[in-house]
């Protein structure tokens, strides 16, 4: 057995300075990322000291990012899909040099004692002086380097950036910044709607009047003529799908009318809301228990005449409506005022048209006339001083207009303190600024006091431009509202024939 021991193999020398160097043992070649992520590899070897102390302000790599794909459940949620696009602000806001701004990193001139360009703190005069030496500027770096270490090229040039090849990223237009509009049908028209509800109402009408009929066929045993005996069963469930099917609309139709109509109160004065929601849950009623059943046996006589009944009070609820339009549309055409040549009597035009709506007082208005300081205040005046008849009259133009909005509820109706007669005064200027757009300028406690006459004067200014604007406003809706052109109602003919 040999027990001589074997040598260790001996070190190779070192290669020549002048020799060309080549990539270490177990080099890693350059990464070619594709994501925005920061590398996990580290970058110690081949560089020295000092540039990795220096590398603090040079700017980082951002990738151009890649698509996302997310589940199907994911998908369905606008919350989630947004954040596909956080890369992409990442890289637009990295390219265009908005990250560094926020961040802090752009190179100015800062106080003593701020961060350094790296967004670090400074190091303190200890450690700057026990580190200075391994900069590359320092005299004794080389000797605390030594021969292992190799200064890094890129230390050479330590302002140079990165120069990316690629274009300059457009901003995101993603959904985050889609504005999706959301669209608001217009109010429904009255005509449109009472032309449904009275088709409706006829085409029940009429499916009651065939069902009357076949009433009148029924044999003594039971059977009808028209099925010759057979088992009625499936004719009965036609005829009470088609009953149900129009009686539903029709009273969808109805509840349209009711919850849409401009001026219920005028609705209301002829039936009452409470009987009209009777009678819709009566009629719901009778469709549940002909559904309940099944049909069996057909439609009742009894449920027959139920449906009947309701058709005939709805029916006859429009034509009383439509009376009263017609009523009020005759009684329009009396007022002197509505139109003609009234130059230099405005006062005149505009107390006729208050009286004409003054309901709720039992002495009529006086006349209007140009008020003098001998005369201050004069008797119209006087008798709208303390607000409570302004504000009466403001309520019932608004009721009467097309646009119900801004009525004044509160007020008082006792005006024996001044404090209420100039909060009834202002109560109306503000409701005719919100509700008619006119500015009013009213001296309020002058008018509750009475002493002053500039302030009379400028009341009875302010009464005739609110009336002015008023009864323009009201006058531009009826005459829109008689020039409206009537819907056109498709009508078949049952006895038309194709050739």
């Amino acid at each position: 057995m040999d027990t001589t021991s074997t040598s260790p193999p001996q070190r190779s020398t070192s290669p020549d300075p002048w020799a060309t160097p080549s990539l270490a043992i177990g080099a890693i070649p350059p990464l070619d990322r594709s994501v925005s992520t920061a590398s996990s590899v580290s970058s110690v070897s081949g560089r020295s000291a000092g540039s990795r102390l220096s590398d603090g302000g040079r700017r980082r790599g951002y990738m151009r990012p890649e698509g996302t794909e997310f589940s199907e459940s994911a998908k369905s949620r606008e919350s989630v899909m947004n954040l596909g696009t956080i890369a992409h602000l990442q890289y637009y806001f990295a390219r265009t040099g908005l990250l560094d701004t926020a961040t802090g990193r752009i190179a100015k001139g800062r106080k003593p004692g701020s961060r350094t360009v790296s967004g670090n703190e400074p190091l303190s005069p200890g450690l700057d002086a026990e580190f200075g030496i391994l900069s590359p500027g320092s005299p004794m770096s080389e000797h605390h380097m030594g021969e292992g270490f190799v200064e890094s090229p890129l230390d050479e040039t330590p302002s140079m950036t990165w120069e990316d090849p690629e274009p300059m990223m457009l901003p995101p237009t993603v959904s985050t910044y889609k504005n999706n509009p959301i669209y608001v049908p217009p109010p429904p028209d009255m005509t449109v709607l009472r032309r449904e509800l009275r088709e409706s109402l006829a085409e029940s009408m009429k499916h009651l009047h065939e069902l009357e009929k076949g009433f009148s066929d029924i044999q003594p045993d039971g059977k009808t003529a028209k099925n010759g005996g057979a088992d009625a069963s499936g004719w009965h469930e036609v005829q009470g799908l088609n009953l149900l099917d129009v009686t539903t609309l029709a009273i969808r139709a109805a509840k349209n009318y009711y919850t849409a109509h401009e001026e219920p109160q005028r609705l209301y004065a002829i039936k009452s809301e409470r009987e009209i929601r009777k009678e819709l849950y009566d009629t719901l009623e009778v469709l549940k228990r002909l559904a309940i059943r099944n049909f069996g046996n057909g439609v009742q006589p009894y449920e027959v005449t139920q449906l009947k009944q309701w058709v005939d009070d709805i029916s006859a609820l429009l034509d009383t409506e439509e009376e009263k339009e017609r009523e009020e549309q005759e009684a329009r055409e009396t007022w002197s005022w509505r139109d003609g040549d009234w130059t230099g009597k405005e006062r005149e035009r505009e107390v006729l048209f208050l009286r004409s709506f003054d309901e709720t007082s039992a002495e009529a208005l006086p006349e209007w006339t140009a008020s003098t300081d001998s005369e201050l205040p004069t008797p119209f005046l006087a008798t709208l001083q303390d607000g409570l008849r302004l504000v009466r009259l403001h309520n019932t133009l608004v009721r009467r207009s097309k646009r119900h909005f801004e009525q004044i509820k509160t007020y008082h109706t006792d005006t024996t303190k001044p404090y209420r007669c100039a909060d009834n005064l202002r109560y109306w200027v503000k409701a005719a600024e919100l509700r008619w757009d006119i500015k009013l300028d009213v001296d309020v406690m002058g008018v509750v006091q009475g002493k002053d006459a500039e302030a009379w004067r400028r009341f009875d200014a302010a009464i005739l431009q609110w009336s002015q604007g008023v009864r323009e406003e009201i006058t531009l809706e009826w005459l829109k509202q008689k020039n409206q052109a009537r819907t056109p109602t498709l009508q078949i003919d049952p006895n038309y024939e194709a050739l």
